[in-house]
């Protein structure tokens, strides 16, 4: 299948006919949202499901289409993290309806997807929220960042989550967080989906990504198997690339056949390249990603991919090795990505311009921490920045000698620097509040001082203690937050003529 089109078809954001919302049929209120996959299927949250016995079942894209009764075919509850899913019937087939397009693909970071809920005050209109998908919370589900429009909350759960890129479906929305204004949320993708619900297999395009031939195979472990197996898994080192050769390929199956039936983080993509082309490639690695391609796959790589961790074996088997390199390898590198590279022959000629994008890879990341630490710098030039500085500046000199000293370096480095980064938005978030609360606190000053009561003495208690909590050091917001609020109450009290004290 072409990258880009389900079997729908591609279809505009936000006119999706397969957005559905459910109700209890005879009371108010929205139960939550789902998926419709052909004309009488639906899929939704469990906890959905099982918060009514008698289900309608409504198309929000296409008004006047009377509801139609449900009820569940199979369901599995949620439990830590995990599960959390139901398939529907409906009494009323839809035909003619475009139903979704399930997709199974690399999970990568920052995605951009979008989903429709029916909160509470907005469960007719509805309400879109934008996300940017994040880590793995717990075994299955995955964290959604909030990015713009509506929080994901009550009335989201059995959202699809669509792609930005191409409007597949990529899991539903399952729970969400928005203590604090922090806007959390969580899906469960089309996989994990999928392995609860069999049945599931129908509807959904895409695959692991794993090649039979790393599958099929007694796996073994020894030291080497755990150590490839540990380096396909350790996804927040960033991007790199490893050099598999001749008998280690072995054990690198064996590592990739373990990572697929659940001992450790499998691969986005492990295939064997033996006399393919460049262009084969590429359309796997487009394919798996999700990208929508109208031309050469091979372009769209070019283009930039996911930060995707990706096997391939054979290298020196494909039809061109040195296109390979060039052509796929090169730019995914440039996109961050975690390549292992296979060569079965210890002398094969493109063994050196595997390493050198080996080095690449080493530059590519020593580029974009010169990145970071300058912001960093240009800031606010403090100790940790600074140190930060001399310390990228020492490994810089030592990749330009050899780069695979500083190789196992950059996960730590990496690590130090968004601590850093992590330090100084904290500290703004802080300033920006104790902003506000000065701004706060000078207003109700300002309402009092019009209205007579500059001079009062419980009322400049109330400005003293807020002033002080404000100025301490270090700052407890919440005490901060609590003084200002009092000081607010105070001047209603005298505003409204009562407590004149």
């Amino acid at each position: 299948m072409i990258a880009g089109e389900g079997r729908a078809g591609p279809f505009p954001h936000g006119a999706e006919e397969w957005r559905v919302r459910l109700r209890c049929r005879g009371r108010r209120g929205v139960l939550g949202a789902g998926v419709l996959l052909d004309s009488e299927h639906v899929l939704t949250c469990a906890h959905v499901a099982l918060a009514a016995e008698d289900l309608a079942v409504e198309m929000v894209a296409l008004p006047g289409m009377p509801a139609s009764s449900a009820h569940i075919v199979e369901h599995v509850e949620p439990q830590h993290e995990r599960g959390d899913v139901a398939l529907l019937r409906l009494a009323t087939p839809r035909p003619g309806v475009r139903p979704a397009t399930l997709r199974e693909v690399a999970m990568s970071w920052n995605r951009s997807v979008h989903a429709q809920g029916y909160p509470r005050g907005l469960e007719e209109v509805g309400a879109w929220a934008t996300m940017t998908l994040s880590g793995m919370a717990g075994a299955e589900w995955q964290q959604m960042n909030g990015a713009g429009g509506h929080r994901v909350q009550r009335g989201f759960s059995g959202a699809g989550v669509a792609d930005d890129e191409n409007g597949h479906v990529l899991g539903i929305v399952v729970s969400e967080y928005n203590e604090n204004g922090v806007g959390l949320s969580w899906m469960i993708p089309v996989a994990a989906i999928e392995r609860h619900l069999p049945v599931l297999s129908r509807w959904v395009v895409g695959d692991d990504g794993i090649d039979a031939r790393f599958k099929n195979r007694a796996a073994h472990y020894n030291d080497r198997v755990r150590a490839l197996m540990d380096w396909l898994g350790r996804r927040q080192d960033g991007g790199a690339v490893l050099l598999v050769v001749g008998q280690d390929l072995l054990h690198l199956k064996d590592a990739v056949a373990l990572s697929a039936v659940g001992e450790s983080p499998a691969p986005d993509l492990a295939i064997d390249v033996e006399g393919l082309t460049t262009e084969e490639v590429s359309r796997r690695i487009v394919d798996r990603a999700g990208l929508v391609s109208r031309g050469s796959s091979t372009d769209r790589v070019r283009a930039g991919t996911p930060p995707m961790t990706v096997v391939i074996d054979g290298v020196d088997a494909a039809r061109d090795p040195r296109s390979l390199l060039d052509d796929v390898g090169r730019p995914m590198v440039a996109s961050g990505a975690r390549l292992v590279l296979g060569f079965r022959d210890g002398d094969a000629a493109d063994l050196a311009a595997a390493r050198e994008l080996a080095r690449a890879a080493v530059v590519t990341r020593l580029d974009g921490f010169v990145a970071r630490v300058s912001a960093l710098m240009a800031e606010e030039p403090d100790t940790a920045a600074t140190k930060l500085r001399l310390g990228l500046s020492a490994l810089r000199r030592a990749a330009a000698t050899d780069w695979r000293l500083v190789e196992d370096k950059l996960p730590r480095f990496d690590r130090a620097i968004t601590r850093a980064e992590r330090e100084r938005a904290a500290r703004r978030h802080v300033e920006d509040e104790l902003s506000v609360l000065r701004g706060r606190l000078a207003t109700a000053h300002a309402r009092a001082a019009a209205a007579g009561f500059a001079e009062d003495l419980e009322l400049d208690r109330h400005l003293r203690r807020a002033h002080a909590a404000l100025d301490a050091d270090p700052v407890d917001l919440a005490v901060a937050l609590g003084a200002v609020q009092a000081c607010e109450a105070a001047v209603r009290r005298r505003l409204t003529g009562g407590d004149r004290g």
